[in-house]
C-alpha cells in the first residue's frame, strides 16, 4: 500500500509504513458502527429517535489489539505511538456543524470527577485533608445544622449535627447536603423562602444554604459537594479552578478544549453540540442553553465543556499514572461508604434517575461509592470489572474507568431529560463491544 500520512489525535501526521495492518481493526470498529446505525434505524421506526452523540474509548496504552487501529472518523493511531487511543466517534445528523469528535459538549455532572482529581492532587500535596473538618478551609461548614422539619408556622427546626463535614463526605455525597431535588424538606423550604432554583452566577448564588439534612456519613444523597471541593481547591492555591485544572491537569495531558468558558473562545462556541429535548415521539432541539455561561465562579460540580478526546486523554492520565500516584487511584476505586443507603435499592428510584445514578450497572450488582464516582462491588459479565468508576451528566453524558481492565469509556450528548432509556441501551451495547475487543487482544 506504500506510505501514506496519517493525522494522530494531536494533529501532529506522520508517515505510516504499516497501513495494511489496519484491516483487522478497520473491520472491527465498521462493525460497531453498523451495530450503532442499526440501533438508530430501530430507533427511528420504534418512533424513538437519538440526538447527536459520541462515543469513545481507550486503555493504558491506548492500544486494545496490538495493531493500528481508527481513532475518530479520520484519524488513525500507531501501535508503536503511545498514548493513541483506540475509538472514537460521532453519529448524528447535524450537517451544519460537522465537527466529528471536535464537537464540544457541556460535561454537566461529568465534571464531578475532573474536580475530583484536582483534590485528591492536593490532598497529594498536603494541602486538602481528606478527614479532617472541611470547616478550616470552608468555614461555611463551621457548626453545620440538620434541617428536621417544620412547625405549625412553617418554620424550619433545626438541631446540630454531632459529627463534622470532612472533604471525603463532599466527594462521596454523603456529607447530609443534598440537592434540592432531592429531598422533600429541601424542596419545602426552597418553596416557602421562594429562593432561586438555578441561580448561575456563583457558588453561593447557586446553593445559598449550607445545612444538612442528615448527620455526616449516616448515608448517600446526591449532593452539590464537588463544587464545594472544587472551591476548597481554589482556596489552598489561591488559583480558580479552571486555571488549576489547566496547569495541573489539561497541560499535564494535552487537553487543548476543556473549559469552565466556553464563551472567552470563537472556536468552542462554532463547536457546540445542540441542545436537544425528547418531546413525545420526536425530538425537538432547545433554543434556550440547558446551562448559563457567563459564570463567576467555574463550577465543578458540573460547569465544564469538552470534547471526547479530550476526556479520554485525561481518562488515560488515571489509568497511567500521569495525573495521581498509583497509591492515590487505587483509593479512590475502593468503597467508601460504611452505610450503603440511599444506594441499596436502586427500584426506589424513577428509570431516568436509577438511569442516571448507575448507568449501565444492572441492578442486581452491589454498588457503593468511591471518590469520584459509583462503584460496583462485583464485575458486571461481558463489561466492566469489580471497582469500576462509573458516572453521569445532565444531557445524557456517561463515563466509566476500569482500572483492573486499564480501559475507559464515554458516551456524550446533549440530549434531555436526564437518563433517557435509548442512550443506555446503546452505551451498553458500545461497552460490550469495547470488552469484546479486549477479550480479542
Amino acid at each position: 500500500m506504500g506510505q501514506q500520512s496519517v493525522e494522530f489525535i494531536d494533529g501532529t501526521e506522520q508517515n505510516n509504513p504499516v497501513l495494511h495492518k489496519l484491516r483487522i481493526s478497520l473491520a472491527t470498529m465498521a462493525s460497531f458502527d453498523k451495530r450503532v446505525q442499526s440501533l438508530r434505524q430501530r430507533f427511528e421506526q420504534d418512533s424513538q429517535p437519538l440526538s447527536k452523540f459520541t462515543l469513545g474509548a481507550t486503555n493504558r496504552d491506548g492500544v486494545l489489539q496490538q495493531h493500528p487501529f481508527v481513532i475518530s472518523v479520520f484519524a488513525l493511531a500507531n501501535s508503536t505511538r503511545p498514548g493513541s487511543f483506540h475509538y472514537a466517534n460521532t453519529f448524528g445528523d447535524e450537517v451544519d456543524k460537522p465537527y466529528g469528535t471536535n464537537s464540544v459538549y457541556w460535561l454537566a455532572s461529568a465534571t464531578k470527577f475532573i474536580t475530583t482529581i484536582a483534590v485528591m492532587q492536593c490532598v497529594e500535596k498536603g494541602q486538602l485533608d481528606l478527614n479532617g473538618d472541611i470547616a478550616k478551609v470552608l468555614p461555611e461548614f463551621k457548626d453545620p445544622q440538620i434541617l428536621t422539619g417544620f412547625d405549625e408556622k412553617n418554620e424550619a427546626i433545626f438541631k446540630p449535627s454531632t459529627k463534622p463535614v470532612t472533604l471525603r463526605h463532599l466527594l462521596t455525597h454523603s456529607s447530609g447536603i443534598a440537592y434540592v431535588f432531592m429531598d422533600p424538606l429541601l424542596t419545602r423550604y426552597q418553596e416557602l423562602h421562594k429562593t432561586p432554583t438555578f441561580a448561575n452566577r456563583t457558588i453561593a448564588e447557586k446553593f445559598p444554604h449550607q445545612f444538612l439534612v442528615f448527620e455526616p456519613g449516616e448515608r448517600w444523597v446526591y449532593s452539590p459537594g464537588l463544587d464545594w471541593a472544587g472551591l476548597a481547591v481554589e482556596r489552598v492555591t489561591s488559583m480558580k479552578l479552571g486555571e488549576y485544572m489547566q496547569r495541573y491537569i489539561f497541560d499535564v495531558v494535552s487537553v487543548k478544549d476543556a473549559t469552565f468558558h466556553p464563551e472567552l473562545r470563537e472556536d468552542l462556541q462554532a463547536r457546540k453540540a445542540r441542545n436537544w429535548e425528547r418531546e413525545g415521539q420526536s425530538l425537538r432541539e432547545q433554543t434556550k442553553p440547558v446551562y448559563a455561561e457567563n459564570t463567576l465562579d467555574d463550577f465543578g460540580g458540573g460547569g465544564l465543556f469538552a470534547t471526547v478526546n479530550d476526556l479520554l486523554k485525561i481518562y488515560q492520565g488515571v489509568l497511567t499514572a500521569k495525573l495521581l500516584r498509583p497509591e492515590t487511584t487505587k483509593e479512590m476505586f475502593q468503597p467508601h461508604l460504611e452505610n450503603n443507603r440511599g444506594l441499596d435499592k436502586p427500584g426506589e428510584y424513577s428509570s431516568p434517575s436509577r438511569n442516571a445514578i448507575w448507568n449501565t450497572v444492572p441492578d442486581d450488582v452491589p454498588v457503593n461509592f468511591g471518590i469520584g464516582g459509583l462503584i460496583n462491588t462485583a464485575a458486571v459479565p461481558k463489561r466492566r470489572g469489580v471497582n469500576s468508576l462509573t458516572w453521569s451528566g445532565h444531557a445524557n453524558c456517561y463515563w466509566w474507568i476500569d482500572l483492573n481492565n486499564g480501559v475507559a469509556g464515554v458516551y456524550l450528548s446533549q440530549l434531555l431529560p436526564t437518563g433517557d432509556e435509548k442512550a443506555i441501551k446503546l452505551l451498553t451495547e458500545f461497552e460490550e463491544f469495547v470488552y469484546s475487543s479486549l477479550d480479542k487482544s
